[in-house]
């Protein structure tokens, strides 16, 4: 009869475990209804305030703004651009800016060419100026050597 007695206390234990789990899960299901039930009555206000406010209308409005404005742009760009592209104005600027280097080297290349004539038409006047050059320079050292001198002198 031992045996028996400890079945059907199993099983009143089973059924007891049972039941408290059965319990605790219902407890749980209605938490997590009351869970939800709150959180969609803060949505709903929150949803009412925005609404009262006048938010979303004048989020809405400043996008629509900022859109077109962004389209106006580009497409006033565009139209520049196109512009400019019709009108040659870059080509002709690459085509000018092309001339202007062209005659410059060939203005640097006469200055050198006349630079070297200068010493062979007339090599007498040629010697002479730089002769005359170094002399200067040699007298002047001794009057700038002097100079020097009595400006320290004047500091001191």
């Amino acid at each position: 009869m031992r045996r028996s007695s400890s079945r059907s206390t199993r099983r009143s234990e089973a059924t007891s475990d049972a039941q408290l789990k059965a319990e605790e899960t219902a407890k749980a299901v209605k938490d997590v209804a009351k869970s939800i039930r709150e959180a969609a009555v803060s949505t709903r206000e929150a949803v009412k305030a925005f609404s009262d406010s006048g938010a979303v209308m004048e989020l809405a409005e400043s996008v629509q703004v900022a859109a077109t404005a962004a389209k106006d742009t580009v497409q006033d760009v565009r139209d520049t651009t196109k512009e400019l592209r019709n009108s040659h104005v870059a080509a002709e600027a690459a085509s000018a800016v092309e001339q202007t280097l062209s005659s410059a080297e060939e203005t640097a290349a006469l200055a050198k060419q006349t630079a070297g004539q200068v010493p062979k038409s007339a090599p007498k006047a040629t010697k002479g100026a730089v002769k005359v050059a170094r002399t200067i320079k040699k007298s002047s050292k001794p009057v700038i050597r002097d100079a020097k001198k009595t400006m320290k002198r004047g500091e001191d």
